[in-house]
């Protein structure tokens, strides 16, 4: 970076004769410089140069899991044409990576490669999701049996190098970025690949309505994995800082009870497996419910989630990096969760007739969610020790895919193929609409991400955070002094 900026300088001080390629580097050098960000963190100019890259790779990438993880490839899945059941395993294998993490734990803690794993599991991740859009288009209908067995097969290739790519990718960050600036890093870097994840969702919602079908699907994931591989090169030039060596190594089977062991952590896991169940069992189902029930195009739902929910947390994401760093996350989350455990209720509104109701539910998940996103990881982070670090980050990931992928897809999955006739023979009116199975799974999603957040999340401990009401009273006489300053700026003005 220094010699970038010898050379612009030696230019504007010397001018005269520039060759071709005396050109190409000067203005490399300025864009190299427009590109580094977090110049406000006081940190060396070396780390300053690695966050940004990680800010800028994650910023292409997401693009890729916002399409694996949303409307689209919930689209593709119903393009089979298999069952409410059947749907939840598919949807569920391509997050179940944690299912794999204590292996690839185990492989990184052995090996210490943590850049090398990184990089082969995050292009075997992406990579393997091209056969999957491609073999409906080469196998005939009569062998759908056969095209959906080799789906789930690269499904869980995909998985397993999303179990490398995720266990190095924590471990990599936790090493890498301070304690003190974790919250704005987080917080800066997820506004910035919001606002690529919502350009890059508008597109794929427009190109799967233009094109449509299979070949659609084959078209929007083929570009988005090129540029999830292009996140991955992103990473080659990041230091990658020493691993903590263990003073001794847990074998695999272990693992569990080196880790149930730690007190505290232990009780963050039963907490976050309840919150993923409730969470995970009614996901997948939202955008089926705005495909098959409210008939939405790709473009709508795009605009009336995404869309709304991404301007919203572009705006207030540095908010709560700020306030975990002043107040730490398990408060944020408390807070956050609590209004997140409400939001399935809120989709009874939507109606064939009338979705309104789905842009003011994204509304409440712009702002907050991305608090539950930030704090979630952090606390792993957090409260996990420095030695075997790895095996605990393995451990929350496998509950994640285990409880939140597997069971909870799986289950709702079974909820709505099971109850969906005697759902609608009781004939059960609420608010004035006739209740669906959709409706109950909603229901019972709310309950559980309610018992979780109100009662498990309680006895987790973090060092030196503040209560609730705490970050509450500070959010409000914020909010207070800005209109009180607004007031003044508007007087002076007049």
């Amino acid at each position: 970076m220094e010699n970038d900026t010898v050379l612009i300088r030696n230019k504007r001080i010397f001018g005269g004769y520039v060759t071709v390629s005396g050109k190409i580097r000067i203005n490399t050098a300025l864009l190299k410089q427009k590109l580094i960000l977090f110049k406000d963190f006081a940190i060396t100019n070396d780390l300053r140069e690695d966050l940004s890259r990680a800010a800028w790779s994650a910023s292409l990438g997401i693009v890729f899991f916002v399409c694996l993880n949303g409307a689209p490839f919930a689209g593709f899945v119903r393009h089979l044409g298999v069952g409410d059941f059947m749907y939840g395993i598919l949807m569920g294998l391509p997050v179940m990576s944690g299912l794999f993490q204590v292996m690839a734990a185990y492989v990184l803690e052995k090996t210490g490669a943590r850049k090398k794993l990184f990089i082969i599991g995050g292009i075997l991740q992406r990579l393997s999701i091209i056969p999957v859009v491609i073999l409906p288009l080469i196998i005939p209908e009569e062998l759908k049996g056969l095209t959906i067995s080799f789906i789930v097969f690269f499904l869980l290739i995909s998985a397993i190098g999303g179990a490398f790519n995720g266990v190095t990718s924590i471990s990599w960050m936790a090493a890498l970025v301070p304690l003190k600036i974790r919250g704005r890093f987080f917080s800066q870097r997820q506004m910035m690949f919001t606002l690529t994840g919502l350009i890059g969702g508008l597109l794929a919602s427009f190109i799967l309505d233009r094109i449509g079908g299979f070949a659609g699907f084959a078209v929007v994931f083929t570009i988005v994995v090129i540029f999830a591989v292009l996140d991955i090169v992103g990473y080659i030039r990041i230091h990658d800082p020493p691993m903590v060596k263990s003073q001794y190594r847990i074998p695999p089977i272990k693992v569990a009870n080196e880790v149930l062991r730690h007190p505290n952590f232990r009780r963050y896991l039963i907490f976050w497996a309840v919150w993923v169940f409730g969470v995970s069992m009614s996901g997948p189902f939202f955008s089926a419910y705005m495909l098959d029930y409210l008939n939405m195009s790709y473009l709508e739902i795009t605009i009336f989630t995404q869309v709304t929910s991404n301007l919203l947390t572009i705006l207030v994401v540095r908010k709560w990096g700020n306030l975990i760093d002043a107040f730490g996350n398990k408060p944020v989350l408390r807070i956050c969760g609590s209004v997140g455990a409400v939001m399935p209720l809120f989709w009874f509104l939507a109606t064939p007739e009338n979705y309104i109701a789905i842009p003011l539910i994204h509304i409440a998940i712009g702002l907050f969610w991305n608090g539950i996103d930030l704090t979630s990881n952090n606390l792993v982070m957090g409260l996990s020790p420095d030695e075997n670090r790895s095996y605990y980050i393995a451990s929350f990931s496998m509950v994640t895919s285990l409880v939140g992928s597997i069971l909870a897809y799986a289950f709702g999955g079974l909820f709505m193929e099971v109850t969906g006739e005697w759902i609608e023979g009781l004939n059960t009116v609420f608010l004035g609409r006739r209740l669906n199975n959709y409706h109950m799974l909603f229901i019972l999603s709310a309950i559980i991400r309610f018992i979780g957040i109100t009662f498990l999340l309680s006895p987790v401990e973090e060092q030196e955070a503040a209560r609730p009401s705490e970050v509450l009273q500070r959010s409000i006489q914020s909010v207070r002094e800005h209109r009180k300053n607004m007031r003044i700026h508007r007087r002076f003005r007049l």
